[in-house]
C-alpha cells in the first residue's frame, strides 16, 4: 500500500509536535510548588520530568514500528487520547504516586505524537529538504515551548498546580480534534510486515548502521544537555538564587529565541549548505555557548540573565543540530522512517531521563554541576559528528 499523495499541512505537524514540548515546559516552573504540595523532596518531584521521558523514550520504540505497520494516522490520533487521558489524571491527583502515572500516560500519548511527526515528515521529503521542514516546524511550532514555562509560571500563581493539567486537557482535545479530521496517511508501506514481532527486527539492522548510530550521538547529545537545563534551573533559580517560578518562566523566553534561531538557519541554509554542515557548526556553537554558562557559574556575576543568555546560544546551536542529526539518521533506511525515528527518539530521551536522575541529585549538592554536564555533553556530541565526517571523507 503506498502513502497518500496529500501532504499533511504545517499546522496540523505544529500541532502533533507541540504536545510533548508543551507537557514537559508547562510544568516545569511548578516543580517547587508541588515539592510542598506533597511534602516531598525535590529529587522525588522531579519523576515527574524523569519518567515523563521514561515513557516518551519507551513509547517511541513501540509506535515508530507500530506506525510503519498499521500506518501513521491511526497512532497519532491514539497517542493524543492517550495524552488527554493523563492530562484529567494528573489534574485529580491525591498522591504523588498517581501523578507520576499521570505524567507516564502524558509522556507515552506526546512521545508517540511527537516521533510520528517526524517520520510524516520524511515519508514525503529527501534527507536535506526533510532536514529543512523538521526546522521549520520546529521553528513554529516553539513559540509554544518559548510560552509555555511562563505560562505555567503564571498559571500555578495565580490558580495552583492543578490548572496546568486542566489546561493540558483542553489543548490535547483541540489536537484531536485537528488530527482527526484534518491528518492524511502518509506510510509507504503499510501491512508489509506479517506479525507484530516482525515488525521490530529492523532495529538491528538500524543500530548496526554506524552512520546512524552517529547522528543519533550527535542528536541525543544535544538533547540531552537541554533536558539537564530543564532539569535543573527551577531549582537553580528559584531554591538557590531565591527568585519566584514566574522569574524562571520569563527568562526561559531567552532559551527559545535562541531555539528559534537556529531553527531558522537551519529551514534556510539545509539544502544549500548541507545537512552535515550544519550539524557540526551547531555543536560548536552549542560548545562555546556552554563554555561560556560554565566559566560564569563560577563568577560572583552569576544571576538569571547570566545563567539562561550564555545557554540561549547553546540553543541555537541545538536549533541547527537536532532537526540536522534527526534528518540524517531518518535517512538511514528511508523506507522505515517510523522504526528510525522510534529507535532514535527512545535513545535521545532514554539517555536524557537517565541524566535527569543524576542531575537532580547533583544540583542540590553543587548548582554549578548543570553547566559542566550540558558542557561535557555538547563536546561529545562534537566529537561524535567530528566521526561521521570521517567516514564521509576518508581522505581527510
Amino acid at each position: 500500500m503506498t502513502a497518500a499523495a496529500v501532504k499533511p499541512t504545517l499546522a496540523i505537524l505544529v500541532a502533533i509536535s507541540a504536545l510533548q514540548p508543551i507537557a514537559l515546559n508547562l510544568l516545569a516552573p511548578a516543580t517547587p510548588a508541588l515539592a510542598r504540595h506533597f511534602a516531598s523532596n525535590y529529587a522525588t518531584i522531579q519523576l515527574t520530568l524523569t519518567l515523563f521521558l521514561v515513557a516518551v523514550a519507551l513509547t517511541q520504540l513501540v509506535i515508530g514500528p507500530l506506525s510503519d505497520r498499521f500506518g501513521r494516522r491511526p497512532c497519532v490520533n491514539a497517542g493524543v487520547v492517550l495524552f488527554v487521558l493523563g492530562s484529567v489524571l494528573g489534574a485529580l491527583a491525591p498522591t504523588t504516586h498517581i501523578l507520576l502515572i499521570a505524567r507516564v500516560l502524558e509522556g507515552a500519548g506526546g512521545g508517540a505524537v511527537f516521533a510520528l511527526s517526524r517520520a510524516i515528515i520524511r515519508d514525503t521529503a529527501d534527507r536535506d529538504n526533510a532536514a529543512s521542514q523538521i526546522a521549520t516546524v520546529t521553528m513554529v511550532m516553539v513559540v509554544a515551548p518559548m510560552i509555555a514555562p511562563w505560562l505555567g509560571g503564571q498559571i500555578e500563581t495565580a490558580l495552583g498546580w492543578r490548572a496546568i493539567f486542566w489546561f493540558m486537557m483542553l489543548f490535547g482535545i483541540v489536537v484531536l480534534v485537528f488530527t482527526v479530521a484534518r491528518l492524511p496517511e502518509t506510510a509507504p508501506n503499510r501491512g508489509r510486515q506479517s506479525s507484530l514481532f516482525g515488525i521490530f527486527r529492523v532495529f538491528p539492522e538500524l543500530v548496526r548502521n554506524r552512520d546512524f548510530m552517529l547522528n543519533v550521538a550527535a542528536g541525543s547529545a544535544a538533547s540531552s544537555a537541554f533536558f539537564v537545563f530543564i532539569a535543573a534551573t527551577p531549582y537553580i533559580v528559584v531554591e538557590t538564587m531565591g527568585y519566584g517560578s514566574d522569574v524562571y518562566g520569563t527568562y526561559f523566553i531567552l532559551n527559545a529565541l535562541g531555539y528559534m534561531i537556529g531553527n531558522f538557519t537551519m529551514s534556510r541554509l539545509a539544502v544549500r549548505v548541507g545537512t552535515q554542515r550544519m550539524v557540526r557548526r551547531g555543536l560548536t556553537i552549542s560548545f562555546i555557548g556552554t563554555g561560556i554558562a560554565l566559566a560564569l557559574s563560577f563568577s560572583p556575576w552569576w544571576s538569571p540573565l547570566t545563567l539562561f543568555l550564555p545557554l540561549a546560544v547553546n540553543a541555537m546551536g541545538n536549533g541547527l543540530t537536532i532537526p540536522g542529526a534527526t534528518a540524517e539518521a531518518l535517512s538511514a533506511r528511508p523506507e522505515l522512517a517510523g522504526s528510525a525515528a522510534g529507535l532514535l527518539g527512545a535513545t535521545q530521551l532514554g539517555f536524557s531521563a537517565a541524566l535527569t536522575v543524576l542531575i537532580s541529585w547533583l544540583v542540590t549538592l553543587w548548582p554549578q554541576s548543570m553547566n559542566l554536564l550540558v558542557w561535557l555533553l555538547t563536546a561529545a556530541g562534537l566529537a561524535a559528528v567530528s566521526c561521521v565526517r570521517a567516514r564521509s571523507n576518508p581522505a581527510s
